[in-house]
């Protein structure tokens, strides 16, 4: 036997690939459990400047309020208006709700038997 040749691998059909309909795909392998600490109270400053990563956000979420809202509904300030993470927080908040009336699909609830 060449010991050049390529190595087959044993491949299994798409459809035991797939996830079954209304069924979270399982993770294969080991699973890891990362643990987050809770940032200590002092990270919290609605004073702060606003960071470059939020401004980008807010040009993007400013782009969504004026493309997909009439004048009359849209909130008035630009993303140029805000300066503190305050402002900017209660900005994300105003549009969010216009732009998603009924809020976040709630998952169903799992009956126990």
């Amino acid at each position: 036997m060449n010991d050049l040749a390529p190595k087959t691998t044993k491949r299994t059909s798409k459809r035991s690939r797939e996830a079954t309909p209304g069924r979270a795909p399982q993770p294969s392998g080991e699973v890891t459990v990362v643990q987050v600490p809770k940032p200590p109270a002092s990270a919290m400053n609605k004073s702060r400047p606003i960071s470059d990563l939020i401004k980008a956000q807010l040009k993007h979420l400013h782009h969504a309020e004026s493309g997909r809202l009439p004048k009359h509904k849209r909130d008035g300030r630009t993303p140029q208006d805000i300066r503190t993470e305050a402002e900017a927080a209660s900005y994300i908040a105003a549009v969010t709700k216009v732009l998603h009336p009924l809020g976040r699909k709630k998952s169903k609830a799992k009956q126990s038997s």
